[in-house]
């Protein structure tokens, strides 16, 4: 039972073309699947018919059944390689243009076969198969097809040609057989791409706004949370035993926002949080929320690493440095300026998604109020760590002990500032930045068990 199950498991993938079709878009998933499914069809049927033509055609016809059999077999199955190794286009043109020929094989074999009919289907075949970036040979395939189908008919029909092995059994005039077969190939051209147009259209505006919506999900929470909602619908709370917590908050920020209006307020604090936006995944952080000049961010979540603190205390640096740029450019044009005070810590959260409308990605601890008494207690232009996070980064960074000081409801809390990375770990001619001796010292925190 096991083995027929193991069996019926690898047809039913095979079927499914999930390894083929990984990572096309519902119109090229269509494209693929439908060409598969023509080669699978014409593979099967001409070689469960090729024992009836044995038994039931004259002998003088059977080397060109098989013959023509073997002409349509062969580039088949090499369409069928070139699907497998992504080729799609190729793979359709090639299915279409051997089932043409084996078509008009069977045409010139019999005058009165019903194979020309298989002409209109290889017409329509055409716009499904190939890719609309192909637009063009789609078109010539389709005409090529319908051509062959009133050629047929014009030879036979019309002028009474005789068949390879038979003439046909019955004759029109041209101009009562020509016009509606022109005609109908004509709208069946105009119907079937207007159809697969206006399929194509949809598909891409659905895929388009499928990007916008999953593009807009993921600034709102972090990848693997979004997998794991659209998965199962809800998304477990994990508790993290160590993450770095990161708050910032704009010093005077409410009596220089009254001398702004609204509009220029939006935008001064647009342009500082879209640059703090632009270090999170830079520094592979996640980015919790804002509230009103408050920014909050985290190192650690959702996917777990020793290397947060550090990551976090790089990214202050980084924030501190565009606001002192900021603040000398206001200076010398006489304008106001905030100055950013920030505050990290270090230790366990609980991370989660909360509500059902409206939905944020958050965390919950002592940790997280320690972090922001760590920010509330910090001076502005510096960057305030605890002691938890200083030890975690005091091989990094150069600090200063400020000693025990008073955090609102925490008591005396033991803090440090960060005065900038080690001299013989950053560059002589920028201090901000690691040299290769940091970024050894870094590879190696991240790639070994070091207790954090």
């Amino acid at each position: 039972m096991t083995k027929i199950n193991a069996i019926y498991n690898t047809i039913q993938e095979w079927f499914r073309l999930k390894k083929i079709t990984q990572g096309l878009t519902g119109s090229e998933l269509r494209s693929a699947t439908t060409t598969f499914y023509v080669q699978f069809s014409m593979s099967v049927l001409p070689t469960i018919l090729i024992v009836s033509v044995h038994y039931n055609e004259p002998p003088e016809t059977h080397f060109y059944s098989l013959v023509h059999y073997l002409v349509l077999i062969i580039p088949l199955m090499t369409a069928y390689l070139l699907l497998r190794r992504r080729y799609f286009n190729l793979s359709a043109i090639i299915t279409l243009v051997s089932i043409n020929y084996h078509l008009g094989a069977l045409t010139l074999a019999q005058a009165d076969d019903p194979a020309p009919i298989g002409f209109f289907i290889t017409s329509i075949l055409s716009f499904l198969m190939i890719s609309k970036n192909y637009n063009v040979t789609r078109f010539l395939i389709s005409i090529a097809s319908l051509g062959l189908y009133t050629a047929s008919q014009y030879y036979y029909r019309v002028m009474g040609g005789n068949a390879l092995f038979g003439p046909p059994k019955w004759i029109v005039p041209a101009e009562y057989l020509i016009p509606p077969l022109i005609l109908g190939s004509f709208l069946i051209v105009l119907i079937v791409y207007q159809f697969v147009k206006a399929v194509e259209t949809a598909e891409t505006k659905l895929t388009e706004e499928h990007e916008k919506s999953e593009k807009l999900l993921l600034n709102i929470i972090p990848q693997e949370i979004a997998e794991e909602l659209k998965r199962k619908g809800v998304s477990t709370p994990r508790q993290f035993n160590s993450a770095t917590i990161c708050f910032t908050d704009f010093e005077g920020f409410t009596s220089i926002a009254e001398t702004m209006n609204p509009k220029e307020l939006v935008e001064e604090l647009d342009r500082c949080f879209s640059y703090f936006d632009s270090l999170m995944d830079h520094y592979n952080l996640e980015k919790l929320k804002t509230i009103g000049d408050s920014y909050m961010f985290v190192g650690g979540i959702p996917s777990t690493n020793k290397t947060h603190a550090v990551d976090c205390v790089l990214a202050a640096i980084e924030i501190q440095a565009f606001m002192n740029q900021m603040k000398d450019i206001k200076e010398s044009q006489n304008l106001p300026y905030w100055e950013l005070r920030l505050g990290i810590h270090s230790g366990e959260v609980i991370a989660g998604v909360i509500g059902e409308k409206k939905f944020a990605y958050d965390v919950w601890s002592d940790t997280v109020n320690t972090a922001s008494r760590c920010e509330s207690s910090g001076v502005s232009g510096k960057i305030n760590i605890s002691s938890a996070t200083f030890e975690l980064v005091k091989d990094f960074f150069d600090c200063d002990y400020r000693g025990y000081i008073d955090a609102k409801n925490k008591g005396k809390i033991k803090m440090y500032f960060v005065n900038g990375i080690l001299e013989e770990l950053r560059e002589k001619n920028n201090p901000n930045t690691p040299n290769s001796q940091f970024k050894k010292r870094y590879e190696f925190l991240k790639d070994h068990n070091i207790s954090l």
